[in-house]
């Protein structure tokens, strides 16, 4: 069995909702510091931003969701997810939260550069 399995309401809360939430609040802050350190924003900043900050704090912050939830399944006795295989759960969710923060924070770059 690939992907997540949950019982109850607050294993789903806890290893779907956090991780997401402090993924979009870590790339949040970052996007606001780079407003404030260059508040011209290049396309070459913004691409830079896109390429390299958003999928490393996703991968740290979802990753170790990922990571935490094998654990508390090897605990349990359920079956575990890790090796990911493709095309998991996991895997889907994560290209539509960077998509997702992908365009957001294009529509704040493109606002910006408006002004």
């Amino acid at each position: 069995m690939t992907g997540f399995a949950f019982g109850t309401v607050s294993e789903l809360i806890l290893l779907c909702f956090v991780p997401l939430f402090l993924t979009v609040a870590t790339v949040w802050i970052l996007w606001r510091a780079l407003e404030k350190i260059e508040p011209d924003a290049d396309t070459r900043s913004f691409l830079t931003f896109i390429v390299v900050i958003v999928p490393f704090v996703m991968f740290v912050c979802l990753g170790m969701a990922v990571i935490f939830h094998d654990g508390i399944a090897k605990w349990s006795g359920s079956p575990t997810v890790l090796p990911l295989n493709p095309p998991s759960h996991a895997m889907v969710a994560g290209a539509v939260i960077y998509i997702g923060q992908t365009i957001w924070l294009w529509w704040n770059w493109r606002k910006l550069r408006a002004a």
